[in-house]
């Protein structure tokens, strides 16, 4: 039994509850809807113990190869990745540049996207967010939005974004949490762990559509982020608590792009690179400072593969298309 967008249903709660309590031996139950969904649900009557919460994120490499892969996969891949392949570089290849929403992926066409993205945009900006919230400078917001694609890879500052848009810093500050609750952006925290003298307090920012930014390494980057925040969402799904995505930068600017930590302890560190094959200098400081066991640099172009051990700790320089498909 599926119900898609029934929180615009005036009495939604009371309704899935009475039909929950009453079919479930009979029926299982699916709730789909926008961001709104998931906004609604904090407030009012309770549906705890009837229902699990799954974010559905855009189409990722290992989710088009068919098979759902466990934290377990994950880690016993880190050792031994899957095997290249020309029709999962051809996804891949796609995926970058019509980004992972089903329409403008399926139809594959330049034009068709340009027209989706700025259709989704203003129904996000317009509708979606004005009825959920008390916004009337929408003018302003959206004016927020295209300047987000140029901040991407960067910490973010709040400052800057508020002189930009000429609103205060709290107004800035807020409208992040809308379009992050909306599912437009997403924010990763910096990691610190046991590390001194690293960044504690900006966040670095990706959009949920990488094929929005037209700076190839931007891109190459946010897609990234985009696969491993998937990740980590459906591995705590499944179970895999106190699993964490951050960056990881100090005060002498050396920077990790990625840290998937589990239990607060870092369990891979990953570094994107459009081209370069060169191991980053940052990438084996901090392998060594933290003692990873597993590190990998991703390069965006194709056939690339070296691997090496120092100190029985592994070092990957990988093209993305083959070690993301390690992910769900």
């Amino acid at each position: 039994m599926v119900f898609d967008e029934i929180h615009k249903y005036a009495h939604w709660k009371n309704y899935l509850k009475g039909q929950y309590d009453q079919y479930k031996e009979e029926f299982r139950f699916l709730v789909t809807g926008s961001g709104r969904l998931d906004l609604f649900k904090k407030g009012g009557d309770s549906l705890l113990g009837r229902y699990f919460s799954v974010p559905l994120f855009p189409l990722s490499v290992g989710e088009l190869s068919g098979r759902l892969k466990s934290l377990a996969d994950f880690k016993q891949g880190l050792e031994n990745p899957p095997d290249a392949s020309s029709e999962r570089r051809d996804q891949y290849e796609h995926l970058f540049r019509f980004s992972g929403f089903p329409e403008p992926f399926t139809r594959g066409n330049e034009e068709f996207y340009n027209l989706w993205a700025a259709e989704r945009k203003t129904l996000l900006v317009r509708e979606d967010i004005r009825d959920a919230s008390a916004i009337r400078e929408i003018s302003l917001l959206e004016h927020l939005t295209h300047l987000l694609p140029e901040r991407i890879g960067s910490p973010l500052s709040v400052n800057a974004l508020r002189e930009d848009v000429g609103v205060a810093f709290e107004t800035v500050r807020d409208w992040l949490s809308l379009l992050e609750q909306f599912f437009y952006l997403f924010r990763l925290p910096p990691f610190t762990g046991r590390l001194t003298r690293t960044l504690r307090k900006e966040t670095k920012a990706y959009l949920v559509d990488w094929a929005e930014i037209d700076n190839e390494g931007g891109r190459f980057e946010n897609l990234v982020a985009a696969h491993l925040l998937k990740a980590v969402h459906l591995w705590r799904a499944m179970g895999m608590k106190d699993l964490g995505l951050h960056f990881l930068r100090d005060k002498e600017k050396r920077e990790v792009d990625f840290v998937i930590t589990e239990r607060g302890q870092p369990l891979c560190l990953i570094e994107c690179k459009t081209t370069d094959t060169e191991l980053a200098p940052s990438l084996v400081h901090f392998q060594q400072k933290l003692q990873i066991p597993a590190v990998v640099q991703l390069v965006h172009k194709s056939g690339v593969s070296q691997k090496r051990s120092v100190q029985g700790m592994t070092q990957w320089v990988m093209s993305a298309d083959r070690w993301l498909a390690l992910l769900p």
